[in-house]
């Protein structure tokens, strides 16, 4: 009665349902079915354990990749969210003639591959037979407005002065003859053969591309601009001249001057002076090694 009561209470302790035995056994055979079922009950109860163990491990790992993936994600979504903060409402000057038509211009990355294309990436004899085709939505030396910019898995789309018209409407340019100026502007397809990274995104990824068939010196201008001193921003911003402005800002405010002009110094030091006729007022700035010491308003 002693061995079969020990048998009930340690098969409780370890969490299992209870056997109950025949009293009319004997203390032996007592003895050795409840020491089985402790033996049973702890390797069932250590296998438990370690199914636990793994459970936990395998939660581990997917959160951690869980929150890996949130991150990545995260980090695309800034990415585009920069470049376009960046490019939009930017006025950049092409370099080509450019189809009025929604498809665009092509540009391809990495050139090498294909010999059809040029050193920028263009493939000439498709883009003049687009012109033909659908007529010039922005012309060569034209400075048109960057109106959106869009990020798929392998290009970067580009869109000047709306980003070209649906394929109906180029009927019209037909009509008119080859190379017709029309409305609607036109979009370059930046085509990377490959997924777009977090560095393409990035300016100094971005910006040469841009430059192998746009003028983006206003773009590099702003982001200059945009390390400098508050006050020295308002006052560029405002098309202004204030004191201790450099040359480069002075030009990024007022632009070229009408006139320049060497001043007679009785020291070491460099005295310029820089004319401008603005609004029916002439305007005379005066440099002092480089920096804008007085501006005067006649």
């Amino acid at each position: 009665m002693k061995a079969a009561l020990t048998c009930l209470i340690s098969a409780s302790h370890n969490g299992l349902t209870s056997r109950f035995f025949a009293f009319e056994r004997d203390d032996k055979h007592i003895g050795e079915n409840c020491g089985a079922l402790i033996r049973g009950s702890e390797e069932k109860d250590c296998e438990m354990k370690l199914n636990l163990k793994h459970c936990v491990r395998l939660c581990l790992v997917l959160m951690l990749f869980g929150s890996a993936s949130l991150l990545i994600a995260s980090s695309d979504d800034q990415a585009r969210a920069a470049l376009g903060k960046t490019l939009l409402g930017k006025d950049v000057k092409a370099l080509l003639d450019m189809p009025a038509y929604k498809d665009g211009v092509d540009l391809y990355v990495n050139p090498k591959s294909d010999k059809r294309l040029d050193e920028r990436g263009l493939d000439l004899k498709e883009l003049a037979k687009f012109l033909k085709d659908k007529g010039v939505g922005v012309e060569r030396d034209e400075w048109v407005t960057i109106t959106d910019v869009k990020v798929d898995s392998d290009r970067i789309e580009i869109h000047l002065g709306g980003g070209g018209e649906g394929r109906g409407a180029s009927k019209n340019a037909e009509k008119k003859g080859a190379g017709y100026k029309r409305a609607g502007g036109s979009r370059i397809n930046f085509r990377y053969g490959r997924d777009v990274t977090d560095l393409d995104l990035s300016l100094d990824a971005f910006l040469p591309l841009l430059a192998r068939v746009l003028d983006t010196g206003k773009i590099k201008d702003t982001i200059d601009v945009a390390g400098l001193d508050p006050k020295f921003q308002e006052a560029i911003r405002a098309k202004d001249i204030v004191q201790d402005m450099t040359y480069q800002m002075v030009l990024w405010s007022a632009g070229e001057p009408d006139q320049k002009k060497v001043d007679d110094s009785p020291d070491d030091n460099l005295h310029e002076t820089w004319f401008y006729l603005r609004d029916g007022h002439r305007w005379v700035v005066k440099f002092l090694n480089g920096k804008v010491s007085k501006v005067q308003v006649f």
